[in-house]
């Protein structure tokens, strides 16, 4: 074989490879090819994944991102990849999804996932993970608002809550007058507009052996969303923008950006038939190896 054609397969198999996928939404991190000691993806699962790993643990009050919260609150790695038509999201945590929403009690609830397009600041997507407000003999009662998975169109800061920490992470009481929590930081909507339904799956039981100290317990998040919804909210498929996660007291908050829009299949087939006709040209002008 010569060099033009094996040099043209290659170059397709890199597209294939970045085009294909391997995610299941099952909360699972195995399928990210994370390292359990680093919290790094692995290069290897067939899609590029953009990460953000900040595993910060501690006793008592310390200080994790703007606030305080220890491994209970703690926001350890988020990752996210395009393939295909879809987003994909994933997030470890210390942050059991089970923990009850209750200030008065010290005790908050999981926030939602925030999609900010252009990275101004501004978040014009939710994906709606209900938190829970009471637990009684094992059952719960979730908040009101919005259906498990929804994804939500989304005006900031109108359709969010926010948490305890101002703009230089110092407390900012939710009560008072001079409230004023930092925007850059959701927490959970408050209203918006349905778009669709993602693919969710989350983990309510603790799993052990990751980070710099495996006995602590973790929980994974996984999240599928078609890019649909992303363009119906605005997003016009060129521009970059951040996914933001954090509990609702905001604790600890973690940001990623995907990698840019991988081309679709009508556009790879069209680049394939290009190259293979360079390809045959190129036989065409130098004969046959």
């Amino acid at each position: 074989m010569n060099r033009s054609i094996s040099r043209t397969i290659a170059f397709l198999g890199v597209f294939a490879s970045m085009s294909a996928t391997a995610i299941t939404v099952d909360g699972n991190l195995a399928d990210w090819g994370v390292n359990p000691h680093t919290w790094a993806p692995s290069a290897s699962v067939g899609s590029i994944i953009h990460s953000t790993i900040d595993d910060q643990i501690g006793s008592g009050n310390y200080r994790l991102g703007p606030g305080w919260g220890g491994q209970a609150y703690d926001a350890e790695a988020l990752y996210a990849t395009i393939a295909g038509n879809r987003l994909y999201i994933a997030l470890a945590t210390g942050h059991n999804p089970r923990t009850p929403n209750q200030p008065a009690a010290n005790s908050y609830g999981v926030g939602d996932f925030a999609i900010d397009f252009g990275k101004d600041g501004s978040f014009e997507v939710g994906i709606n993970i209900k938190h829970v407000v009471s637990a009684n003999g094992g059952g719960y009662t979730y908040e009101s608002f919005g259906v498990e998975g929804g994804v939500y169109q989304t005006v900031s800061p109108g359709n969010w809550a926010y948490g305890l920490w101002d703009v230089n992470g110092t407390y900012t009481n939710p009560s008072s007058s001079s409230y004023k929590p930092d925007p850059r930081h959701p927490t959970y909507l408050t209203g918006g507009t349905l778009l669709g339904l993602a693919q969710l799956a989350y983990t309510t039981n603790p799993v052990k052996g990751y980070g710099d100290s495996p006995n602590d317990d973790h929980y994974f998040y996984e999240i599928g969303v078609d890019l649909a919804y992303l363009t119906a909210a605005g997003w016009n498929r060129r521009d970059a923008f951040d996914i933001h996660w954090t509990e609702n007291c905001a604790n600890d908050s973690i940001v990623v950006d995907p990698p840019s829009l991988v081309s679709e299949p009508g556009t790879l087939a069209l680049l394939g038939l290009s190259l293979l006709t360079l390809v045959r040209r190129g036989r065409k002008k130098g004969g046959a190896s």
